[in-house]
């Protein structure tokens, strides 16, 4: 079964917006490892790098697509930083650019093979 444009474009959507807030509201998650919140960046940033590829890869430049996703995860970074419980942090921005790298790559090598 092949999915269609329009469905990456609707899941990509609903994924961000999940993404802005979840980013925004207070959460005060056990963290059953160090690091596991920056997994979760990478994960997040790298399946929203995904459907943004198939959802608009045909008409933006891979480059493109990744500098206005990283534009989305400053963003968020710096609206973080006005509210009481949360705080912007630079390792967040790494994780969330390794996520839309390797999700990138990823999607490289397959499209090659």
């Amino acid at each position: 079964m092949k999915i269609s444009v329009a469905m990456y474009k609707v899941a990509f959507w609903l994924l961000l917006v999940a993404v802005a807030i979840l980013s925004m509201i207070s959460i005060s998650a056990q963290q059953l490892f160090d690091w596991q919140d920056k997994l979760h960046h990478m994960g997040a940033y790298g399946v929203l790098f995904f459907l943004l590829i198939q959802a608009y890869g045909d008409r933006f430049s891979l480059g493109l697509l990744a500098i206005g996703l990283m534009a989305f995860g400053v963003s968020i970074e710096a609206a973080q930083s006005f509210t009481e419980y949360r705080q912007a942090d630079l390792w967040d921005l790494v994780a969330n650019a390794s996520g839309i790298l390797l999700a990138g790559l990823t999607l490289s090598c397959l499209r090659r093979n």
